[in-house]
């Protein structure tokens, strides 16, 4: 990731942030056509989600002195597990109406971590709104913790965004068509392509794109269940090593897992997959 505006400049925080931002470079654009697929039903729905941390703490030692800095309480406290962490849970609550689709997402430390970054959530909401087939994101915003929230309004008719940080503007960029975000993008987006797709996607921050690429098909069990998954693989070259990997439920177009590896800045690979629906 060559551009993290969401970086914390403490070194224990950082794998932290890593384990919950979902942040992806620019990528050039392509095109690419509508699958419709089943229409998703009228009402409330909430996915609960298990994410998982892993770290190559041998890489992560190479990153921190290659930056000159000492490991932190926190490193040294996920140093002790050899193998994946249970390190938060995610809940998603899916709000959809004829004319809207409002997306709520709250992830919660667990375990150790939670007391290591004091229970700090993450929290995440997009409304977005139906167009040509496709849902286009008109509003989105990031809470990290006790930070400042993260926000930004977009208004087709004068093709625009602005971004906010709390009630603050801190820029206005020019729209290159829809957009979508990084919560309607897993619900209503890399799952609804039949062939290699772009997005525009809005961060809260800016507007970013990325490529996705329909592979193979995966049997994934959630609970008793086996779904037929297909995986979903962002484009990744040397300017851009994070890799972004969604899995999409062939019949119902939900998202059942996906994994994000950061080994090149943060020697952490987090993968976060479904555990129930309600």
């Amino acid at each position: 990731m060559p551009e993290n505006p969401v970086l914390i400049n403490t070194p224990g925080k950082a794998l932290f942030v890593a384990a919950l931002l979902i942040l992806l470079p620019h990528l050039p654009v392509h095109s690419a056509k509508d699958e419709p697929g089943p229409a998703a039903p009228l009402g409330t729905t909430q996915y609960t989600y298990k994410l998982s941390l892993l770290i190559d703490f041998k890489k992560r030692e190479k990153i921190l002195k290659a930056n000159g800095e000492e490991p932190s309480v926190f490193d040294t406290a996920l140093s002790k597990f050899s193998s994946a962490i249970h390190a938060a849970d995610v809940v998603d609550t899916v709000e959809r109406k004829a004319n809207q689709l409002k997306l709520t997402s709250v992830t919660s430390p667990v375990g150790a971590l939670s007391v290591l970054v004091a229970d700090k959530k993450y929290k995440r909401q997009s409304i977005s709104v139906p167009e040509n087939g496709a849902y286009r994101t008109t509003f989105y915003y990031e809470e990290r913790g006790d930070g400042p929230r993260t926000t930004s309004v977009v208004d087709y008719k004068k093709q625009s965004a602005v971004f906010y940080t709390g009630s603050k503007v801190d820029s206005t960029e020019k729209l290159s068509g829809d957009t979508q975000d990084m919560l309607n993008v897993l619900y209503e987006g890399v799952g609804r392509k039949k062939a290699v797709a772009d997005f525009w996607i809005n961060s809260s921050k800016g507007l970013q794109k990325m490529q996705f690429t329909p592979a193979e098909i995966w049997d994934i069990p959630v609970g008793v269940q086996k779904l037929k998954a297909r995986r979903y693989a962002k484009r990744v070259d040397k300017n851009d090593t994070a890799t972004f990997e969604i899995w999409i439920d062939e019949a119902s177009k939900m998202p059942v897992r996906y994994q994000i590896g950061l080994a090149e800045n943060y020697g952490a690979t987090i993968l976060v997959e479904l555990q129930g629906v309600k």
